[in-house]
């Protein structure tokens, strides 16, 4: 039994395999293209994806950047006795490439809402909300 089990494992096993190999070898014949262009697919996807999420997140930022200077630059005037203290809001709003959205004098202090342009298609427009005034040293 034990020569059988060599002679076989010696000659019939890799002759065998090696027909097996060669049967499922022809019929993988240009399976590799397709798995570089569904990988292709996916990477460009990703790819996509993250630079969306990228542009996103920059406007974020700066439309809270924008936001806060407007809230400045309107509470500024407000406290020097300027009768539309949203026109400067405004005007620090178009400066800087944002849209206000809102304007509100709430007291001495003012909050206002800017809207900022973004290039991914499903968020045309992202937000950000500030608000600015004098605070009382005690």
């Amino acid at each position: 039994m034990k020569q059988f089990v060599k002679r076989f494992v010696k000659r019939w096993l890799p002759a065998a395999c090696g027909r097996l190999v060669r049967l499922f070898a022809k019929s993988d014949e240009g399976s590799g293209t397709v798995s570089g262009i569904a990988l292709i697919t996916v990477a460009a996807v990703m790819l996509g994806v993250v630079a969306a999420a990228g542009n996103l997140l920059i406007c974020l930022h700066r439309a809270q950047y924008v936001a806060d200077l407007a809230a400045v630059a309107a509470a500024t005037a407000l406290r020097e006795g300027s009768a539309t203290p949203c026109e400067a809001a405004s005007r620090t709003t178009h400066g800087n490439d944002g849209e206000l959205q809102s304007c509100a004098i709430l007291g001495e202090d003012v909050q206002v809402t800017v809207g900022v342009g973004t290039k991914v298609p499903f968020a045309s427009q992202v937000s950000k909300s500030s608000r600015a005034g004098p605070v009382a040293c005690e």
